[in-house]
């Protein structure tokens, strides 16, 4: 007797808000393997391209990794990031200007694993919709 297990992974718009900076992973675990990425629709297949922001850093005294980040406030605006907490809870932000400060608009959220062999969530519906720019609330 097989035992059918299904795995389902939400992806979820959530509230209309701008935030100065989105919550960054601290640390490096190879098990929720978390990162920073900017994603680009790629223009073959039209799916998404991950380039990395993040890194291993290095460890603390207590044996601790740090996750070392670039710069994502001097990315060009329209940006999308996704940050990635654990295999379960990831995070897609896109930048905009509010004046001369770069905002993040966090677009939607991931929680739940798709598969053990899935490195990131699927935004690729979401990759192409524009965000309407009259709709703004700020927090």
């Amino acid at each position: 007797m097989a035992i059918q297990m299904e795995l389902h992974n939400r992806i979820e718009p959530v509230a209309n808000y701008v935030i100065r900076r989105p919550g960054i992973p601290r640390w490096w675990d190879p098990v929720s393997r978390p990162h920073v990425a900017v994603i680009l629709k790629n223009p073959v297949n039209g799916g998404e391209i991950r380039y990395f922001l993040s890194q291993c850093g290095e460890k603390d005294r207590n044996g601790r990794i740090s996750l070392d980040v670039g710069d994502i406030d001097s990315l060009p605006e329209g940006t999308l990031l996704e940050v990635r907490y654990s295999a379960t809870k990831a995070n897609l932000y896109q930048l905009e200007m509010v004046g001369t400060v770069a905002c993040w608009r966090w677009v939607n959220r991931s929680q739940g694993l798709q598969s053990f062999n899935t490195e990131s969530p699927d935004w690729n519906y979401r990759v192409d919709t524009k965000i309407e720019s009259d709709d703004y609330r700020y927090s």
